[in-house]
């Protein structure tokens, strides 16, 4: 359940005062959004989605609205991203969510409709632990699958996600150079990789290879 509320049950029947210490439990447990890290515009009509702190917390807000009018909200465990640097995807029917537990990362999906959780599942769960550091792209999409690059100390790698049903498509290794540069083209994503400019099929994550371009032995 993705949907907002009071934070825990509040224990009843416990007398006036118990009540009163619960009513201000409640009023004060209860998590609020704080500022805006990132505003993605979803389409022309006035929808945006908004990835705001959770004020004096360490997880995050995601945010619907159409017009500037919010429609839901979603508390998410610590989001990925920052300014500038996403972390999040959406489709018309889910919005996908990079967040960090104990140390890895995991997708969150959410229905673009009212913002119920779809389900989730760690990235790169045949590696350690991420790095504490990510210089470059987390996400990218092209609003049917995203692609996610995931940073570890010493390899790095590249997960497709279906955004219809948010779930994972395919996953490739980038090694352990440093990531200079991502995007979408031409039904492919390419990564720059240290030296080398890779390309990967949308599709199943296969790897295009120039003309006399060796491809590695598996």
């Amino acid at each position: 359940m993705a949907r907002l509320g009071w934070l825990g049950p509040v224990i009843a029947l416990v007398g006036v005062a118990g009540g009163g210490l619960g009513v201000w439990y409640m009023v004060h447990a209860k998590p609020h959004p704080g500022a805006t890290i990132e505003t993605f515009k979803v389409d022309e009509a006035g929808g945006e989605l908004l990835v705001r702190a959770e004020d004096g917390g360490d997880r995050a807000f995601i945010e619907a609205r159409q017009k500037g009018e919010t429609k839901w909200q979603a508390l998410v465990p610590h989001y990925e991203g920052k300014t500038g640097q996403p972390a999040l995807a959406w489709s018309e029917k889910s919005v996908t969510v990079r967040v960090v537990r104990d140390g890895r990362s995991e997708i969150f999906a959410l229905a673009m409709g009212d913002g119920q959780k779809l389900g989730g599942f760690k990235l790169a769960p045949n590696h350690g632990p991420i790095a504490q550091v990510a210089d470059g792209p987390l996400t990218l999409t092209d609003h049917v699958r995203s692609y996610e690059i995931v940073y570890g100390a010493d390899w790095h790698q590249l997960v497709g996600i279906d955004l219809a049903s948010g779930r994972g498509l395919w996953r490739t290794e980038l090694g352990p150079g440093p990531i200079k540069g991502a995007g979408i083209s031409g039904g492919t994503v390419w990564v720059d990789t240290g030296s080398r400019h890779r390309q990967f099929q949308v599709f199943n994550g296969e790897e295009f290879y120039k003309y006399g371009e060796i491809k590695p032995a598996e």
